[in-house]
């Protein structure tokens, strides 16, 4: 599946850095993506919140970002369908990926936002972090979320020919005999057999004009990674010639995903 030339995305691996305000490292990010739609107001769905009411969850964000944008709570609109066929920009939060899409097939939002943003005519932007962003592939069957809850199908947005692991890391704890995160992955790739994106968070992925762009923004204060090492780092997990193979993609300028999409 090809995405549409025109359809725009915002795909992060995370909201917040750890030591830093909620938001901070990808605002101006949000800010430059959406600008160039002239958005003025965003609809915000926060379904993925399980822990946090969605007002909060919601005032969140918009404390965050009011200072560009006015951002829109899909669930003070009285009529979903109508808030998500009139909106400017879509932006869907993290939080967990079961119950998010299980609220998407409830509300009978998936195939509408879909069409919305790969309308060929008149696409909107759409933003996601972590579940948000996890939704946005063919099926959700690489996040890192619990199972809370079933929904009808793991048929996600398929805005993107790809499936997400945000929040990767390679991190393992001394004496570990469980799975590793690489051993879930391998033992996905091997069942989905299309390529899996796995990307550190500080990491987000621009798509516009047909590019797949990785774009991982310099920070001036590195207390927000491990052992204050910046490790960010993207790896691509494919099925070719009848074996997995895991490919490291250089994070500069030029780094991009074009090579996996088809």
């Amino acid at each position: 599946m090809a995405i549409q030339q025109n359809a725009r995305l915002l795909l992060l691996s995370n909201s917040t850095m750890a030591m830093q305000p909620y938001l901070q490292w990808p605002k101006n990010l949000i800010k430059d993506f959406l600008n160039v739609s002239n958005v003025k107001e965003i609809l915000f769905i926060p379904f993925a919140g399980v822990k946090i009411e969605w007002d909060d969850y919601s005032n969140k964000v918009k404390q965050a970002l009011e200072d560009d944008f006015k951002v829109k709570p899909i669930h003070h609109c009285t009529n979903y369908e109508e808030a998500v066929q009139n909106a400017e920009a879509i932006m869907i939060g993290g939080g967990n990926t079961f119950h998010l899409l299980y609220k998407l097939y409830e509300y009978n939002l998936l195939e509408l936002i879909r069409k919305r943003i790969l309308d060929p005519i008149k696409p909107i932007p759409y933003i996601g972090w972590s579940a948000g962003s996890n939704v946005a592939g063919p099926d959700i069957g690489t996040t890192n979320d619990m199972p809370i809850i079933w929904p009808p199908s793991d048929r996600a947005l398929n805005l993107i020919p790809y499936n997400l692991n945000p929040h990767y890391n390679e991190w393992q704890p001394p004496n570990l005999k469980g799975e590793t995160r690489m051993d879930r992955l391998n033992e996905c790739v091997l069942i989905k057999k299309r390529p899996i994106v796995a990307y550190s968070e500080g990491v987000a992925i621009r798509i516009e004009h047909g590019q797949h762009r990785i774009i991982a923004p310099k920070f001036d204060d590195l207390n927000c990674f491990f052992e204050n090492k910046d490790n960010r780092t993207v790896k691509v997990w494919t099925f070719e010639n009848d074996k997995i193979q895991i490919n490291e993609i250089l994070l500069d300028d030029s780094a991009t995903l074009n090579a996996y999409v088809k």
